[in-house]
């Protein structure tokens, strides 16, 4: 069931306040077989998201089928304790009407992501499309793992916490185990074409193959979402024969180049030719990274340069990346934490981690004024901490010369204005300040 849809205010009244011990606070989605609200727990004062069936639907010989499938999620998803899933916490009835209880994701599906961007006229940046895919394919992994096939891969099921940027794959609604494969075959048709593999579409008995299919071609719908500005060599995707009506493949946009082959293979509608598991995929992406020859954003003219061989081996600070989120929220809004997490683990410069951060901004004119802004910014700190150091030097001998580390940071900030032998200049200077 996707959560996607737009949620029908008449389900509330469906419904109680409660569902079990808790507190229902607002409907999340609504789908053809059931609601997804976010509840509250009272007892240990957390939110959780809870699902459940329309009471319609749980009638005869289909209803049963649709309960024991429902079941079956909850099992699934259970067996499956990652940080890339979403974990189950209860399952039970509440006046004959079955419930799930899971971790409360505050955040965004990549479905409603890809949307979001495409009406802000704003791409995706291909380090943030690798990031939604590893997190998926390390989910998936732990899921066959556990001899489970998840077979319902989608845009909408994958989700994208607010804070953290933690990759969740949700609804194990269609979900395969292998010793119980006959609770699948009620709603076998139930998803999203252009996401499920042929072998699915025809209700063939699916194994990890099948997921394989569902996570390149999502894949594909972030990489058709890459910024005009991303400057690696790109390539038409090839026609890839025998693929059934409905997976609106789209043969006309650019791919990154060193990716073609690897998607070729993962989207292949024969299972036997396909990567025959998402560990095989994961190499072949991670072999194809080194040839994807990906330029930083251009170094803009005026002033002196921001340069990735002024990287001086001094991480970013915490000040610093305070800083760097609250310019760069001038840009993107609250949308900047998110992205700042995704770059707060490189071990960077923070003026290199600012030309990193600057791909992320939509239009050239926008990305060299950031940069403009954090060098000014960066140039005053700088002063303003070399000034302080200056005035707690001793004044006689010569400890009052300027410390190395200090010397280093200001021949990178000023080679600009002072040529290739700033160094040397700036050591001669230093030793002239005792007398």
């Amino acid at each position: 069931m996707s959560i996607e849809q737009r949620p029908d205010p008449r389900v509330m009244r469906e419904i109680c306040r409660t569902i079990g011990k808790y507190e229902i606070k607002s409907m999340l989605g609504a789908g053809a077989t059931g609601v997804v609200f976010e509840g509250y727990d009272a007892d240990i004062e957390r939110r959780v998201a809870i699902k459940t069936l329309h009471p319609h639907l749980l009638v005869g010989k289909v209803g049963a089928g649709l309960l024991a499938r429902f079941k079956r999620e909850a099992i699934s998803a259970a067996r499956c304790n990652h940080p890339n899933i979403v974990s189950i916490l209860e399952y039970g009835q509440h006046k004959n009407r079955p419930f799930i209880v899971m971790e409360y994701v505050d955040g965004i599906s990549v479905h409603r992501f890809i949307k979001q961007r495409r009406r802000q006229g704003r791409g995706i940046s291909l380090r943030r499309s690798l990031a939604v895919l590893s997190g998926l394919l390390n989910a998936l992994h732990t899921a066959h793992c556990y001899g489970i096939v998840h077979r319902d891969v989608k845009a909408s099921n994958v989700l994208i916490a607010r804070r953290s940027n933690q990759i969740k794959l949700a609804d194990f609604g269609m979900a395969r185990i292998a010793e119980h494969s006959d609770l699948t075959l009620i709603g076998s048709l139930i998803g999203t074409p252009r996401y499920m593999a042929p072998e699915v579409r025809f209700g063939l008995e699916a194994d990890a193959r099948a997921d394989v299919f569902s996570a390149a071609r999502l894949f594909l719908e972030l990489l058709k979402m890459l910024p005009d500005s991303t400057k690696c060599p790109r390539a038409q995707l090839p026609e890839i024969p025998g693929m059934p009506p409905g997976n609106r493949m789209d043969y006309s946009v650019l791919y990154p180049t060193a990716f073609i082959p690897v998607l070729v293979k993962a989207l292949d509608p024969d299972r036997s030719r396909r990567y025959q598991s998402v560990a095989e995929l994961m190499r072949a992406i991670k072999q194809a990274l080194p040839d994807l020859h990906q330029p930083q954003v251009p170094a803009f003219t005026a002033a002196a340069p921001i340069s990735r061989e002024s990287d001086d081996g001094f991480p970013a600070s915490g000040d610093e990346m305070d800083w760097l989120t609250s310019l760069l929220a001038d840009y993107l809004g609250p949308e900047a934490t998110m992205i700042m997490h995704e770059y707060e683990s490189r071990s960077t410069s923070a003026d290199n981690l600012a030309l990193e951060i600057a791909s992320e901004i939509p239009g050239q004119e926008a990305q060299q004024e950031f940069l403009r802004r954090w060098q000014t910014m960066s140039l005053s700190r700088q002063a303003s901490i070399e000034a302080k150091q200056s005035q707690s030097l001793p004044v006689n001998g010569r400890s009052n010369r300027l410390p190395g580390k200090v010397l280093t940071r200001i021949g990178h900030k000023f080679a600009h204005y002072f040529t290739p032998i700033s160094k040397t200049f700036l050591r001669h200077t230093s030793k002239q300040t005792t007398k």
